[in-house]
């Protein structure tokens, strides 16, 4: 069987760059078809920042795109809960991609819903997508080089998780298995896998011109690497990207599943990769934090099915207001934060952070939100009457 053909390249202009690494990768002809160009587009944040997709390696897909004679290209997303679609659309470039170019901008998550079975599902029997995925013949994912904080890396087969309807994305964070098979797996790195198996790009396109490392997906420290990747096998796509930051895609718990499920190849040794010393551009990434509250010894959490999303927004309220902290110690002089989904045991005077934990409110503080920002976690606490004791008052 021919090998998987990766192609690496490297520049300082996210569009010139995107387009020579187009230019020397075969693509079918696209005359007639009508192609969804999925990019990272679902938070808050400005071109290069590293959290997004940089409008101009979109604007080069496109241009690229209309040369193989693509009939229809739309732009499509759906963002995390919470965030405003046409908000984001504007402030991550890509609104201004679409005006320019005259391509559709779509919020995926304005469609109906459409189940889509998962043959031998083990985690997952099936997920609920944008119906708006019918109307194409060809999927693009375009993601940033990015740490994660659960998957270790975010790329092009978890990009297209935002493809997911509505709620759905978050899902995947908070399920639970009872199964005993592959033992050492998270369940989200399961479901990933699993929903792989449904939601496949024709074709990957790796920004990474500016990624991120360290707390990644939304609050790391962003890394210029000014690297473009492609491929028609997003999975060994991935893997190379993942080689580029540092990591061994073999221990990757995602790209292994979905190697083993016969997706694809991720030995770069078995990959035809161009150019063959593309290592040469190899820059070590820093990997997410194995622990949210080791730099904290008096935070202890209760983290039951949380999201990504929550967790790197309490990192974030812990590193800006950890400080002024001091008086919502309970009695062990400890200061006590549940989040997740499942959480069911926690002392009184906890600090209750996102909406999963509504069940959970009347044990504590409560502070909505899906996630709530680390600056109205502090304001809600600082709205308390009085400082916690062993029998608080919980009313703002």
């Amino acid at each position: 069987m021919k090998p998987s053909l990766v192609v690496v390249s490297k520049g300082k202009s996210p569009y010139s760059t995107t387009l020579t690494a187009l230019r020397s990768f075969t693509l079918p002809n696209l005359k007639g078809k009508n192609v969804l160009i999925k990019p990272n587009a679902a938070r808050m944040a400005s071109p290069g920042d590293g959290v997004t997709t940089h409008p101009l390696v979109v604007e080069a897909t496109i241009d690229l795109l209309r040369e193989r004679g693509a009939k229809e290209m739309v732009i499509g997303e759906g963002c995390i809960f919470g965030v405003d679609a046409q908000a984001a659309f504007e402030k991550t470039g890509l609104k201004g991609v679409s005006q320019k170019k005259g391509v559709k901008l779509i919020d995926l998550d304005q469609f109906e819903p459409e189940e889509r079975i998962i043959p031998d599902g083990k985690l997952l029997k099936k997920i609920k997508v944008s119906s708006a995925l019918n109307d194409f013949d060809w999927v693009i994912s375009i993601p940033v080089m990015k740490t994660h904080m659960h998957t270790r890396v975010s790329l092009s087969i978890k990009n297209m998780k935002g493809l997911l309807w509505r709620r759905e994305k978050a899902k995947l964070h908070q399920l639970r298995s009872n199964q005993r098979t592959d033992p050492g797996y998270k369940t989200l790195d399961l479901a990933i896998s699993e929903m792989a198996t449904v939601l496949k790009p024709d074709l990957a396109i790796i920004d990474g011109m500016v990624g991120m490392e360290g707390m990644g997906p939304a609050y790391g420290r962003s890394k210029e690497m000014g690297i473009i990747i492609v491929s028609d096998h997003a999975l060994s796509a991935d893997a190379i990207a993942a080689r580029l930051m540092g990591f061994n895609p073999e221990i990757i718990p995602h790209l292994k599943l979905c190697s083993e499920r016969g997706m694809g190849e991720i030995q770069p040794q078995k990959i035809w990769i161009k150019p063959k010393d593309y290592l040469k551009w190899e820059t070590p990434f820093e990997p997410p934090p194995s622990t949210l509250s080791i730099s904290y010894p008096d935070v202890v959490l209760y983290d039951e099915g949380s999201c990504s999303g929550c967790l790197s927004t309490l990192l974030v309220f812990l590193q800006e207001y950890h400080p002024q902290l001091n008086r919502y110690h309970l009695e062990d002089k400890n200061i006590h934060i549940g989040i997740g989904k499942h959480l069911k045991t926690c002392p009184e005077g906890i600090i209750l952070v996102g909406n999963c934990t509504a069940g959970m409110k009347k044990r504590g503080i409560y502070v909505q939100g899906c996630p709530p920002v680390s600056s109205q976690i502090m304001k809600i606490l600082s709205q308390k009457k009085r400082v916690l004791s062993s029998n608080p008052s919980w009313d703002i």
